[in-house]
């Protein structure tokens, strides 16, 4: 990838630094031995790709979407391994003399970019199924991947989807704030946190832009870095540009492929290290296929996944049951985040390995209501630049306005739900798919205090220090 925001310069203790997505990821691949540790995970994982060595390559896959059929699991694994290759070198040179019709850079790069257009075309029109999510994830996280941090106890994890489309209160000009990159850093406050993200394609801001805007660092070249950021400061958030080569083709494509499905769930992080998942998914998936997804993959040993929530943000100002039909998402769902008042959160939570089912948050699951009181709309009025945002962060994680501090409260709380008080049989009313209300807004309440003691400022600030320390060629 050429030019800003991949290639860059910063100010390190006042001294100019460049840096470059690509060579870091080339750096970060050669001090984690990458090539040698693909040699030894491939034999391991032939068994899923059959298509790929044994049938007719990349035409068994292409063939089959074309029918209108959805993929396997294995299929999919198979599908993301060969879009992959197409850009990592190694993974390519090692699937030499074993894939069949096995083609030119060129005419592979084309066969990658129409496998994930078709895949994404499918998405818009009939729906991944979390078999096809699932085994793309895993082929991701486990082929690609450079670097998996490992961490003794569990770890809540934030991802998202993307698709903001804005709501009533605002203009189609209008966006919000980078939601989960400061709740991952305001939770932080209280236990672990990993966050994975990338710079914006589609929109103005997304979270490696948001987060280095305040002076932190993504650039970490030794698995060492990742542990000692995550030890020290709490909280880590990795790079998909320096860390893994899928999600550069679409940015190459200046478009939306799949990778905004595949990138909220590929954590770099251990495959036993247990996560507690907080993920955003926008209309065209139901929450409730992302928690099977996540099952699956739990299942078959790709990622360990402790309880967890799947959450998108919703037009619905009422009890309105249609709110959950899947076929109404997307005309309902506008966000992949938690809904600000008024409107409705669609939620679905992994609990003890299993599905709990999809359960419908009001604004007053996480608020008395005379605390939503002084709940200013405008305030979220945030126009599509990236200035504003940026502006709109600093003062969400500062405490400087009240409305900015109690929404993304929301999501923090919903966080320290998922987990505290998950394992606890009282926590969802199965019967009446509600959630303990008086323990989310307990939770809620906690967060809220965290932003305004100044405790996630500091976690922030913590941050930026212990990232430049680590980053590059930093001390160990």
């Amino acid at each position: 990838m050429q030019g800003a925001p991949y290639q860059q310069t910063v100010e390190t203790r006042g001294i100019p630094e460049a840096i470059d997505s690509n060579a870091s990821l080339d750096t970060l691949a050669s001090n984690t031995k990458y090539r040698e540790a693909l040699r030894r995970k491939l034999p391991t994982v032939e068994p899923l790709l059959a298509d790929l060595f044994d049938r007719d390559g990349y035409y068994s896959i292409q063939r089959k979407i074309e029918q209108g059929k959805d993929l396997t699991f294995d299929e999919s694994f198979g599908l993301v391994t060969f879009v992959c290759a197409a850009l990592n070198k190694p993974l390519r040179e090692e699937l030499r003399g074993k894939l069949k019709n096995f083609m030119p850079e060129d005419t592979h790069l084309l066969q990658a970019t129409a496998l994930l257009s078709a895949m994404s075309t499918k998405e818009a029109y009939v729906g991944l199924t979390a078999e096809e999510i699932a085994g793309m994830v895993a082929g991701t996280i486990h082929l690609d991947t450079v670097v998996r941090t490992k961490y003794d106890g569990p770890v809540v994890a934030f991802g998202g989807m993307g698709g903001d489309k804005g709501y009533p209160l605002n203009s189609h000009t209008t966006k919000l704030f980078s939601l989960s990159t400061l709740s991952a850093i305001a939770l932080s406050a209280d236990g672990p946190v990993h966050k994975h993200h990338s710079y914006p394609n589609t929109s103005k801001v997304a979270g490696q832009s948001a987060i280095e805007a305040f002076g932190a660092r993504s650039d970490f070249h030794t698995p060492e870095s990742f542990e000692r950021v995550l030890e020290e400061a709490n909280v880590l958030m990795s790079s998909c540009h320096n860390t893994r080569t899928l999600h550069s083709l679409s940015h190459k494509l200046k478009g939306e492929t799949v990778n905004h499905v595949i990138g909220p769930l590929s954590f770099t992080m251990s495959s036993d290290t247990p996560l507690h998942a907080m993920i955003g998914v926008n209309e065209k998936i139901h929450p409730s296929v992302i928690v099977d997804a996540m099952r699956i993959l739990s299942e078959k040993g790709f990622q360990s996944y402790d309880n967890s929530a799947v959450y998108c943000g919703t037009l619905i100002a009422n009890d309105d049951t249609k709110i959950l039909d899947p076929s109404l998402m997307k005309h309902v769902v506008v966000l992949d985040e938690v809904a600000p008042p008024p409107y409705r959160t669609i939620v679905s939570f992994l609990v003890g390995g299993e599905n709990a089912g999809a359960y419908v948050l009001s604004p007053e699951d996480f608020y008395d209501p005379k605390d939503l009181a002084d709940f200013s709309p405008s305030s979220l009025a945030i126009p599509n630049t990236k200035e504003s945002i940026i502006e709109a962060n600093v003062s969400a994680i500062e405490g400087k306005d009240i409305t900015r501090v109690k929404y993304l409260a929301m999501t923090v709380g919903l966080g320290l739900f998922v987990r505290q008080h998950l394992n606890d049989p009282s926590s969802l009313d199965r019967t009446k798919m509600r959630v303990n209300r008086d323990m989310l807004r307990a939770c809620t309440k906690h967060g809220l205090e965290l932003i305004l003691s100044g405790k996630g400022k500091e976690q922030l600030e913590r941050y930026v220090t212990i990232t430049n320390q680590f980053a590059g060629g930093g001390v160990l």
